[in-house]
Protein backbone atom coordinates (compact mmCIF):
# COMPACT_ATOMS: atom_id res chain seq x y z
CA UNK A 1 0.00 0.00 0.00
CA UNK A 2 2.88 2.35 0.77
CA UNK A 3 4.32 1.59 -2.65
CA UNK A 4 1.06 2.59 -4.41
CA UNK A 5 0.86 5.83 -2.43
CA UNK A 6 4.43 6.67 -3.39
CA UNK A 7 3.70 5.98 -7.08
CA UNK A 8 0.60 8.16 -6.90
CA UNK A 9 2.48 11.02 -5.21
CA UNK A 10 5.42 10.70 -7.59
CA UNK A 11 3.06 10.75 -10.61
CA UNK A 12 1.29 13.85 -9.27
CA UNK A 13 4.63 15.57 -8.68
CA UNK A 14 5.77 14.81 -12.24
CA UNK A 15 2.46 16.11 -13.62
CA UNK A 16 2.78 19.34 -11.62
CA UNK A 17 6.39 19.84 -12.77
CA UNK A 18 5.36 19.14 -16.37
CA UNK A 19 2.55 21.73 -16.15
CA UNK A 20 4.91 24.31 -14.64
CA UNK A 21 7.40 23.81 -17.48
CA UNK A 22 4.63 24.01 -20.10
CA UNK A 23 3.20 27.16 -18.51
CA UNK A 24 6.61 28.85 -18.34
CA UNK A 25 7.23 28.02 -22.01
CA UNK A 26 3.76 29.24 -23.00
CA UNK A 27 4.37 32.60 -21.35
CA UNK A 28 7.16 33.21 -23.84
CA UNK A 29 4.72 33.01 -26.76
CA UNK A 30 2.22 35.68 -27.77
CA UNK A 31 -0.86 34.79 -29.83
CA UNK A 32 -2.97 37.33 -31.71
CA UNK A 33 -6.27 36.55 -33.40
CA UNK A 34 -8.07 38.97 -35.65
CA UNK A 35 -9.90 40.10 -38.74
CA UNK A 36 -8.54 41.31 -42.06
CA UNK A 37 -10.06 43.50 -44.72
CA UNK A 38 -8.11 43.50 -47.96
CA UNK A 39 -8.69 45.55 -51.12
CA UNK A 40 -7.03 44.87 -54.45
CA UNK A 41 -6.56 48.20 -56.19
CA UNK A 42 -8.98 48.14 -59.09
CA UNK A 43 -10.97 45.11 -57.98
CA UNK A 44 -12.50 43.39 -54.96
CA UNK A 45 -12.78 43.73 -51.20
CA UNK A 46 -11.90 40.53 -49.37
CA UNK A 47 -12.41 39.88 -45.68
CA UNK A 48 -11.37 37.06 -43.42
CA UNK A 49 -9.62 35.83 -40.32
CA UNK A 50 -5.95 36.06 -39.38
CA UNK A 51 -3.74 34.96 -36.55
CA UNK A 52 -0.12 35.33 -35.65
CA UNK A 53 2.31 34.07 -33.05
CA UNK A 54 5.55 35.56 -31.77
CA UNK A 55 8.04 34.63 -29.09
CA UNK A 56 10.16 36.63 -26.71
CA UNK A 57 12.99 34.17 -27.39
CA UNK A 58 12.99 34.87 -31.12
CA UNK A 59 14.05 38.41 -32.06
CA UNK A 60 12.66 39.79 -28.78
CA UNK A 61 9.04 39.39 -29.91
CA UNK A 62 9.62 41.45 -33.07
CA UNK A 63 9.27 38.54 -35.49
CA UNK A 64 5.79 37.06 -36.03
CA UNK A 65 4.55 34.08 -37.99
CA UNK A 66 1.07 34.64 -39.38
CA UNK A 67 -1.65 32.57 -40.96
CA UNK A 68 -4.81 33.82 -42.62
CA UNK A 69 -7.77 33.24 -44.89
CA UNK A 70 -9.46 36.03 -46.84
CA UNK A 71 -12.25 35.72 -49.36
CA UNK A 72 -14.38 37.89 -51.57
CA UNK A 73 -17.30 35.71 -50.41
CA UNK A 74 -17.24 37.87 -47.26
CA UNK A 75 -16.59 41.01 -49.26
CA UNK A 76 -17.45 42.14 -52.78
CA UNK A 77 -19.01 38.80 -53.80
CA UNK A 78 -21.47 38.82 -50.89
CA UNK A 79 -24.89 39.34 -52.44
CA UNK A 80 -23.50 40.20 -55.88
CA UNK A 81 -22.28 38.47 -59.01
CA UNK A 82 -18.61 39.26 -58.27
CA UNK A 83 -16.19 36.36 -58.67
CA UNK A 84 -15.74 34.32 -55.53
CA UNK A 85 -12.06 34.04 -54.72
CA UNK A 86 -10.17 32.65 -51.75
CA UNK A 87 -6.70 33.43 -50.40
CA UNK A 88 -4.86 31.13 -48.01
CA UNK A 89 -1.84 32.95 -46.66
CA UNK A 90 1.16 32.45 -44.42
CA UNK A 91 3.62 35.26 -43.69
CA UNK A 92 6.56 36.34 -41.62
CA UNK A 93 6.50 39.89 -40.22
CA UNK A 94 9.20 41.96 -38.60
CA UNK A 95 8.07 44.79 -36.31
CA UNK A 96 10.42 47.70 -35.70
CA UNK A 97 10.61 49.53 -32.37
CA UNK A 98 7.61 47.94 -30.61
CA UNK A 99 8.18 50.14 -27.57
CA UNK A 100 6.18 52.95 -29.20
CA UNK A 101 2.41 52.99 -29.64
CA UNK A 102 2.78 53.27 -33.46
CA UNK A 103 5.56 51.35 -35.18
CA UNK A 104 6.42 50.18 -38.71
CA UNK A 105 6.57 46.59 -39.93
CA UNK A 106 7.41 44.62 -43.07
CA UNK A 107 6.10 41.21 -44.10
CA UNK A 108 6.95 38.57 -46.63
CA UNK A 109 4.17 36.12 -47.43
CA UNK A 110 3.22 33.12 -49.49
CA UNK A 111 0.09 31.08 -50.04
CA UNK A 112 -2.54 29.90 -52.46
CA UNK A 113 -5.15 31.80 -54.48
CA UNK A 114 -8.25 30.27 -56.05
CA UNK A 115 -11.07 31.86 -58.06
CA UNK A 116 -14.46 30.21 -58.59
CA UNK A 117 -15.79 31.41 -61.96
CA UNK A 118 -19.01 29.38 -61.43
CA UNK A 119 -19.37 28.49 -65.09
CA UNK A 120 -17.98 25.75 -67.27
CA UNK A 121 -17.50 28.36 -70.01
CA UNK A 122 -14.47 29.69 -68.11
CA UNK A 123 -12.79 26.34 -67.39
CA UNK A 124 -10.00 27.13 -69.86
CA UNK A 125 -8.94 30.17 -67.80
CA UNK A 126 -6.45 29.91 -64.98
CA UNK A 127 -8.36 29.87 -61.71
CA UNK A 128 -5.60 29.26 -59.16
CA UNK A 129 -2.11 30.45 -58.42
CA UNK A 130 0.62 30.44 -55.84
CA UNK A 131 0.95 33.65 -53.85
CA UNK A 132 4.17 35.47 -53.05
CA UNK A 133 3.87 38.98 -51.67
CA UNK A 134 5.55 41.69 -49.64
CA UNK A 135 3.78 44.22 -47.43
CA UNK A 136 4.85 47.21 -45.38
CA UNK A 137 2.88 49.35 -43.03
CA UNK A 138 2.27 50.63 -39.52
CA UNK A 139 0.73 49.04 -36.46
CA UNK A 140 -1.04 50.92 -33.68
CA UNK A 141 -1.54 49.52 -30.19
CA UNK A 142 -4.78 51.01 -28.90
CA UNK A 143 -5.34 51.60 -25.18
CA UNK A 144 -7.96 48.79 -25.16
CA UNK A 145 -5.66 45.86 -26.02
CA UNK A 146 -6.54 45.99 -29.70
CA UNK A 147 -3.87 46.18 -32.36
CA UNK A 148 -4.67 47.79 -35.71
CA UNK A 149 -2.36 47.72 -38.66
CA UNK A 150 -2.55 49.21 -42.09
CA UNK A 151 -0.33 47.99 -44.90
CA UNK A 152 0.29 48.25 -48.62
CA UNK A 153 1.31 45.11 -50.43
CA UNK A 154 2.52 43.81 -53.74
CA UNK A 155 1.83 40.36 -55.25
CA UNK A 156 4.91 39.28 -57.19
CA UNK A 157 2.75 36.61 -58.86
CA UNK A 158 -0.34 38.10 -60.47
CA UNK A 159 -2.43 37.38 -63.52
CA UNK A 160 -3.98 38.96 -66.57
CA UNK A 161 -6.47 36.23 -67.47
CA UNK A 162 -4.27 34.69 -70.14
CA UNK A 163 -1.41 33.84 -67.78
CA UNK A 164 -2.56 33.47 -64.19
CA UNK A 165 -5.98 34.29 -62.79
CA UNK A 166 -7.30 37.59 -64.14
CA UNK A 167 -8.61 38.62 -60.73
CA UNK A 168 -5.25 38.31 -58.94
CA UNK A 169 -4.10 41.92 -59.00
CA UNK A 170 -0.58 42.97 -57.98
CA UNK A 171 -1.21 45.93 -55.61
CA UNK A 172 -3.40 45.68 -52.52
CA UNK A 173 -4.06 47.31 -49.16
CA UNK A 174 -4.84 45.60 -45.85
CA UNK A 175 -6.47 46.66 -42.63
CA UNK A 176 -5.99 44.20 -39.78
CA UNK A 177 -7.44 44.14 -36.29
CA UNK A 178 -5.71 41.85 -33.80
CA UNK A 179 -6.72 40.95 -30.30
CA UNK A 180 -3.87 39.54 -28.19
CA UNK A 181 -4.92 36.21 -26.68
CA UNK A 182 -1.76 35.96 -24.64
Amino acid sequence: MMKNTFKYQFSCLLLILFLIVIESQAQQFHFDLGLRSQKSFGLYFENGVVGQVSSENIAKNQLSLGLGYTTSRLGSAMGSNAIKQDNYQVWLSYYFNKTHRIYPFVSLGSGYFSADYESDDFEVLDHSSALFSATAGFEYNTPILLKMNLALGYNFISGNGLEGPGTLYPVFAQLNFYYPLK
